[in-house]
């Protein structure tokens, strides 16, 4: 039994709007925690690891992403032209603006994997990256992806650009006290 050539393809534009709707996810459920804006109803453990676990599965799934473009032979990705910025002739600008949102992505969930071992100070700094990573993979999706005049891709884009921005908002205007304790790095 073979695989259709067109596997890798598909499994590359599913992966990757699949990691990015994972990280949409993931900022929404991060600016919940940090804001406790569902404080009445919220568990703050609840949503750590839910904001843990998305950002994992956004990470997997963007390594899947990455995976399947080397792996197919339409457009004949490299790896290095993955991982270094401008490294691609092909949509050069977008290409580069999702391997920098990639390495954004790294150093953000590298950090919050060593938390216990840096200062909050040099992890909030890093973690407040997350806001431009997501823009990064939002440039990338709509200015490299295929599906951009797919409906269904329109909606969910809308959806996720809503639901950053909104988060986005509610983290400025309702920024933590003071006075409330940090949320301790996991058990």
């Amino acid at each position: 039994m073979s695989v259709s050539p067109q596997f890798w393809w598909y499994a590359s534009r599913a992966s990757g709007i699949t990691s990015w709707l994972l990280l949409t996810a993931s900022l929404v459920w991060g600016v919940l925690l940090f804001t406790r804006a569902l404080r009445k109803i919220d568990t703050p453990w609840w949503l750590l690891d839910m904001h843990s676990w998305l950002s994992g599965l956004a990470m997997v799934t963007m390594t899947l992403h990455l995976v399947a473009l080397v792996a197919d032979n339409y457009v004949h990705f490299s790896w290095s032209e993955l991982f270094v910025p401008g490294g691609s002739s092909w949509r050069t600008l977008p290409v580069a603006l999702g391997v920098i949102a990639f390495w954004l992505l790294v150093a953000i969930q590298g950090t919050s994997l060593i938390r216990k071992h840096l200062s909050r100070r040099v992890w909030k700094w890093v973690h407040l990256a997350s806001y431009a990573s997501w823009w990064l993979v939002s440039l990338h999706a709509g200015l490299a992806g295929s599906d951009v005049s797919n409906r269904v891709y329109q909606g969910a884009a809308v959806v996720a650009t809503v639901a950053a921005v909104a988060a986005t908002a509610l983290r400025v205007v309702k920024p933590r006290k003071s006075s409330t304790k940090p949320i301790p790095v996991g058990s």
